[in-house]
């Protein structure tokens, strides 16, 4: 019984569901076959998958199956079923409108089709040719084209119960056809104008000639009767309608004559290529008869190819050059077919290997790598399959070692591949170049051990060792760097060493060696910098400019050497010079006036002599103590204990002296020196030491004030004679107080009290 879509599409479907067995059923591996076996079925009026009836799963298997767009509607309510195939057509109602009822997939179209599916449906199968079709699902194309059958589908009663729709786009065909259709007539109406046009627009020059011949009948001329647009951009040649070749250019040869005459006695067409040297052109020229017989008409279309002839010879000398290339430099070049895996190759390249010349075609990829070296052939094995399976790779380089086949020696190779790839990527051929680079390996092994010898002699020695390009941008600096600043000695290349010198001294430094590597001369410099502790030293730069073996410059190579310690020395020299130089006009002019004033103030020559040689041997200690101590300084017990010692006898305890340890610049100690010794001189003639009883006490301390700590000292007699003021000052009294205590800057005060002479200095320690 057939059932009418209004009676299918008002019945209520009955709701099944499926068992928790699994079905594999579809089997097919397409979309459509994974979406219909995970469809809940139950849940449509054709019920659980498993229980469909054997001729809608023959239908369905015929449908997955075929490569035709196919579509299967099927049961009360017309559920729909199709293949991959139909998903375009579809198109935005997949993957929604599987199991769907038929009316409400092609909601679009159903009233204009509702009465042929009742038809199909009462048994009658139909068949469309080019039918318009305006589907919903594909807005990109409102209105398509098909030629497509429905045929009955009937279940195990005989009855129907639904249609097989097979289907085919036809709407590009349709397209086509309708233009085909609309331009035939215009393309008939306007046949002239499009050859004219084409005629116009044609890169290729075009002309067509009748060729002129002599009462002998030999093609001598030929005259222009119609030209084209390029064919001046071709030839050259302007204004040439109706005259003749030779008119043009008499020197045209004679052969274009030769080869348009024979084309007018045969009829037939000729392709040549030809050199045309008075025009300056090579042309490839196709030429044929037009035209009626006796007219000597032929038609020319030609190409100045001069350009890919010039290529070609050029590609001939390169391709000979190369061949000349390749053997002087024993460059081997092989050319290697997957498809037969035999590879040709040069001579050059069996030479590499050791090979005869005999197997230039007859060599294996295999014959290959058995050659290269046991240790280096896995590594080249794994990236030439690596390379050969990447789709994207094109090119393959490596190095690696072989053993010659004749004997037997190791050498090195270096090799560059070209991969050729099919279209979907995969490798069918490979060209390629191999040379020996031996002695490149060992010059570059014995380059990177001397670079090593020199790294670790720069890195060990005691100095700055540093290295410029030819741009003067540092470009190495050994360790020693790393030592002084404390910084990776990778910071001082480019510009970083700037960085280390003092800002006083670099515009000095910079202008320096600027100079020098302007006109590339050695150039020395001296300049500060801070160490790694921000202590000031100085660095003595000393830089030479460095040429190739063929005296191109390269740079500059230098060497800094920390001369610190030489410049404090040299300083201090300096230093104790000048105090030298200063001390000996102080020193004179002392002896000068202690001579003049002595000899002034003595009564007989004897007291004269006696009191110069005091006075000057108390300076001299006072020297004594100061060169001791590079005339830095003194100390105040060595200054008294020096001025004291003549006057001191062993047993004796005449003389005490108590004060705490007190520095004396120069200046000072001398001008206490000589107090001490007029005091001393003054007490072995008149006090406590010219008895055998008296006593001397010299002491001091310090009066720590402001702006400078003040020394204070007391010399005290006590048991000697009795003392009265003199009736007149001394040259003694008078030099302490006046002159030695202006040297001081200080006070120096003489008392003769009754007991023994006092002497208090007070003095500031600047």
């Amino acid at each position: 019984m057939v059932r009418t879509p209004s009676s299918l599409m008002n019945d209520s479907p009955t709701r099944t569901f499926a068992t928790a067995r699994p079905f594999a059923w579809p089997n097919g591996i397409g979309e459509m076959a994974a979406r219909i076996r995970e469809h809940d079925w139950a849940a449509t009026s054709l019920g659980p998958i498993e229980a469909w009836p054997q001729t809608l799963r023959t239908v369905v298997d015929l449908m997955l199956n075929s490569r035709q767009p196919t579509h299967i509607v099927w049961g009360p309510d017309l559920r729909s079923l199709y293949n991959d195939s139909l998903i375009p057509i579809v198109g935005t109602k997949h993957p929604g409108a599987l199991g769907l009822p038929f009316p409400e997939v092609w909601a679009e179209i159903w009233d204009e089709y509702r009465p042929v599916v009742e038809a199909t449906l009462a048994g009658e199968a139909q068949y469309f040719v080019d039918r318009p079709v305006a589907l919903a699902g594909r807005p990109d194309r409102p209105l398509s084209w098909f030629t497509f059958s429905w045929t009955p589908l009937r279940d195990d009663t005989g009855a129907v119960v639904g249609f097989y729709c097979a289907a085919t786009e036809t709407t590009e065909k349709v397209h086509v056809e309708e233009t085909l259709r609309e331009s035939k007539e215009a393309a008939l109406r306007e046949s002239e104008a499009s050859f004219r046009a084409l005629f116009e627009s044609i890169d290729e020059g075009f002309c067509i000639i009748e060729v002129m011949f002599d009462d002998q009948d030999r093609p001598v001329d030929y005259r222009f009767l119609e030209v084209n647009p390029a064919f001046e951009r071709q030839t050259g040649l302007r204004d040439v309608m109706g005259k003749t070749m030779k008119s043009l250019n008499a020197a045209h040869e004679a052969h274009w004559f030769e080869i348009y005459g024979t084309i007018v006695r045969t009829g037939a067409p000729i392709r040549f290529e030809n050199a045309a040297e008075a025009l300056g052109r090579w042309y490839e020229v196709y030429a044929f008869p037009v035209g009626r017989p006796g007219q000597h008409r032929v038609a020319v279309l030609f190409k100045d190819i001069l350009e890919r002839r010039q290529a070609e010879m050029l590609l001939r000398e390169s391709e000979a050059r190369l061949s000349q290339v390749q053997e002087a430099g024993r460059i081997g070049s092989f050319d290697f077919d997957r498809t037969t895996g035999k590879a040709t190759a040069s001579r050059e390249y069996l030479s590499l290997y050791g090979l005869p010349e005999s197997r230039s075609g007859a060599f294996t990829y295999n014959d290959w790598l058995s050659l290269v070296h046991p240790e280096d052939r896995p590594r080249v094995e794994s990236e030439t399959r690596a390379a050969v399976a990447d789709p994207a790779r094109s090119q393959l380089d490596y190095d690696f070692r072989i053993i010659r086949a004749d004997t037997s020696e190791t050498r090195w190779i270096a090799a560059r591949t070209r991969l050729m790839r099919d279209a979907e990527g995969r490798f069918i051929r490979s060209l390629g170049a191999q040379w020996d680079v031996t002695e490149e390996r060992k010059a570059a092994a014995a380059l990177r051990e001397s670079e090593a010898r020199f790294r670790h002699m720069a890195d060990s020695a005691p100095a700055m060792i540093w290295m410029t390009d030819a741009d003067g941008q540092i470009i190495f600096a050994n360790m020693h760097y790393d030592h002084v600043f404390g910084r990776p000695a990778s910071d001082m290349m480019g510009q970083g060493w700037r960085d280390i010198v003092h800002p006083e001294d670099r515009p000095r430094f910079e202008s320096t060696f600027a100079d020098a590597f302007s006109v590339r001369r050695p150039f020395r410099a001296e300049f500060r910098v801070r160490d790694r502790h921000g202590a000031v030293r100085w660095l003595r730069c000393e830089g030479v400019p460095r040429l190739d073996d063929t005296g191109h410059f390269l740079g500059f190579t230098g060497c800094n050497v920390d001369i610190t310690e030489a410049k404090v020395a040299e300083e201090r020299r300096d230093l104790l010079i000048n105090e030298l130089n200063h001390r000996v006009k102080n020193t004179l002019a002392t002896v000068q006036s202690i001579a003049s004033q002595t000899l002034r103030n003595s009564e007989t020559a004897a007291d004269a002599k006696e009191a110069i040689e005091g006075r000057l041997l108390a300076l001299s200690r006072a020297h004594d103590v100061l060169t001791r101590e590079n005339w830095e300084g003194a100390d105040l017990y060595e200054i008294v204990r020096q001025a004291v010692a003549p006057y001191s006898s062993r047993g004796e305890d005449r003389l005490h002296v108590d004060g705490p340890k007190v520095r004396l610049s120069p200046h000072t100690a001398l001008s206490f020196a000589m107090i001490l010794q007029e005091l001393a001189t003054n007490a072995v003639k008149y006090g406590a030491l010219s008895n055998a009883t008296g006593e001397i006490g010299i002491a001091w301390d310090v009066e720590h004030a402001e702006p400078f700590p003040r020394l204070h000292l007391r010399w005290e007699e006590t048991g000697g004679p009795p003392v009265r003021a003199p009736a007149r000052r001394g040259f003694g009294t008078r030099l302490i107080e006046r002159s030695l205590a202006q040297d001081l800057g200080g006070d120096v005060r003489i008392s003769f009290a009754a007991t023994g002479v006092v002497c208090i200095v007070t003095a500031p320690l600047s």
